[in-house]
């Protein structure tokens, strides 16, 4: 899969398929996040990668889904996720008004080699700290940023391109269909690209 296509069809999947990840892809996004690009090159990231089938349970318990359409995006009980990447932030390494950036490249570095793997991820910053803190055994030092799920997609989320116009907060909830189909709002590549001064939408 070229990168382009990766970046253009990663949505955000909550149903899972139930077979097992390969751990050598999951060390691949881990590998791939490594190299990216870390504020001052402090490289305060590590990676919690969570595969026991007990413990995925017990750490679904401390995350909350899609917030505006909240209860109906959570996974099914049948449809949960099969791994996830916890990712860690070392606050002795790290800039903390820059660790915001390291994460954000880290992350989207994780969701687009799942993508180009075959797999489906989610994002989630809802996440119960303290619990899931203990429950991984994650040390005094360590803030626990945020959580990738993981799993092969069992939906396939549909991008739907707002015309240039659109604009405001409620045109870009997510929704869900009567068929259960998760439709996500993206805006317009003419609403957000400017040339050479504010304003400007064509080059020259």
């Amino acid at each position: 899969m070229d990168l382009m296509t990766a970046i253009t069809q990663r949505r955000s999947v909550r149903a899972f398929g139930q077979e097992p990840i390969d751990p050598a892809v999951l060390s691949q996004m881990i590998e791939a996040a490594r190299v990216g690009p870390s504020a001052a090159n402090r490289q305060p990231l590590e990676y919690l990668v969570v595969t026991d089938p007990e413990t995925c349970q017990a750490l679904y318990e401390c995350l909350k889904w899609a917030a505006y359409i909240a209860p109906h995006g959570d996974p099914p009980p049948d449809g949960r996720p099969t791994a996830y990447v916890v990712v860690l932030r070392n606050q002795e390494l790290e800039l903390a008004a820059q660790a915001a950036y390291d994460v954000g490249a880290a992350i989207q570095t994780i969701l687009l080699v799942a993508v180009a793997q075959g797999l489906g991820a989610c994002w989630l910053r809802s996440v119960n700290v303290p619990r899931a803190g203990g429950l991984l055994g994650v040390p005094e030092g360590y803030t626990l940023d945020s959580v990738v799920a993981l799993g092969r997609p069992a939906e396939q989320p549909v991008r739907v391109d707002l015309a240039p116009g659109d604009a405001g907060l409620e045109v870009i909830k997510y929704w869900r269909d009567q068929s259960g189909l998760h439709h996500v709002p993206k805006r317009a590549l003419e609403a957000v690209l400017h040339w050479n001064r504010f304003g400007r939408r064509q080059p020259g």
